[in-house]
């Protein structure tokens, strides 16, 4: 049977993050066709992670590039033989520049083109650590000794635009959560939704800027502590479990401004009936499924979210429901788990396939 090992940053104690419902799915999904094992990095120190940067490594890549994590690796790879060893976060991927055992395919899949993310800062030491994103995307990206596997299209065209265009590069994007069918006799609502966790601090960085502009005439209902102090009386502190959410289509906001990687949260507001709004491009996601540019809209401002729900609250809502309804179908059929993991599948079932000289298969798709 085939044997992977996913190397990967640790998670917290019942983490419920984005990046923990790819990792439990990728390993479920990976586990139905290969004996999969985990090696778990720990962060390391704050000093050493300001080392890291000062050599090179993004910032947020920096936080597991040790020793003892390389140490753990190594010991890992001597006691077994592996067919395929998944590097599954750019944060690991430093971990990744020594050779593999004999036999063995490295897999690179990242959460987050680096480049993409800095290219949002435009301070000083933003601009510094821009290039030194642009560099650590090239060099890992363009491994020619690897799958290498990114998450969204957004991320996909943005390697492009920094010259990383090899032709075998894929993108395995996370898939949508369960469905919430409407009621029998749903409506428009208009009321905002806004979940998610705000640790990262570009997160809270740009929800705190929404946060300070002047407030919309409409609710919004969020149970995260930090959104909720943030946004004061303009937030109803509602958790998702106390809302109907089968009772009619509301307006999800995302207040990211930062490019990279896959908004999940997008997936899930469709999956619970919401028109996103979002500070962001999300439209390479969602690029021909039927309606998309009315239910995932760009906004850049509070007073543009406010002018997008007045013009849909002024459309016959049984019309605006029936387009949403076309747009939920195709979306959900789309991000269906398995499918949007298979280039993940195919570069470990490859990796297995040896040629007959017994060395390790080219990259999967190339």
């Amino acid at each position: 049977m085939t044997r992977c090992l996913i190397v990967r940053p640790q998670l917290a104690d019942q983490a419920a993050g984005g990046d923990a419902v790819v990792y439990r799915r990728l390993e479920s999904y990976l586990a139905r066709r290969a004996a999969v094992d985990v090696l778990e990095l720990a962060p390391i120190s704050r000093t050493a992670q300001v080392v890291n940067v000062a050599k090179g490594i993004p910032p947020e890549a920096a936080r597991y590039v040790g020793a003892r994590n390389r140490a753990a690796l190594a010991e890992r790879l001597a006691r077994a033989r592996y067919d395929a060893v998944l590097f599954a976060h750019e944060a690991a991927f430093p971990l990744a520049d020594g050779p593999m055992p004999a036999g063995a395919r490295k897999i690179l899949y990242a959460h987050n083109a680096q480049s993409l993310i800095a290219s949002t800062d435009s301070s000083p030491t933003g601009r510094l650590l821009r290039m030194r994103a642009v560099a650590f995307d090239r060099r890992w990206f363009g491994d020619g000794g690897a799958d290498v596997i990114c998450i969204s299209r957004a991320d996909l065209l943005g390697l492009r635009r920094i010259g990383v265009d090899r032709a075998d590069l894929r993108v395995a994007p996370p898939g949508a959560p369960p469905s919430v069918a409407l009621a029998a006799r749903p409506g428009v609502i208009p009321e905002l939704v806004l979940t998610g966790s705000y640790a990262w601090w570009r997160k809270r960085r740009d929800l705190l800027r929404f946060a300070a502009r002047p407030p919309l005439a409409y609710p919004i209902l969020t149970d995260n502590e930090t959104a909720l102090a943030a946004l004061g009386g303009q937030a109803r502190a509602v958790g998702p479990a106390e809302i109907d959410w089968s009772a009619g289509l509301r307006f999800a906001l995302i207040t990211d401004r930062f490019q990279g990687g896959f908004k999940l949260k997008s997936l899930e507001y469709v999956a619970l009936n919401g028109l996103i709004l979002s500070f962001c491009d999300l439209s390479a996601e969602f690029e021909g499924l039927p309606h998309a540019g009315e239910f995932v809209r760009r906004v850049a401002s509070k007073a543009q979210v406010a002018a997008e729900i007045s013009a849909v609250m002024a459309q016959p809502p049984a019309e605006v429901l029936a387009r949403f309804a076309a747009f939920k179908a195709a979306c959900l059929a789309r991000y269906e788990w398995d499918r949007c993991l298979q280039p993940l599948g195919e570069a470990v079932d490859s990796a297995a396939a040896q040629d007959s000289a017994g060395e390790p298969s080219a990259p999967a798709g190339g």
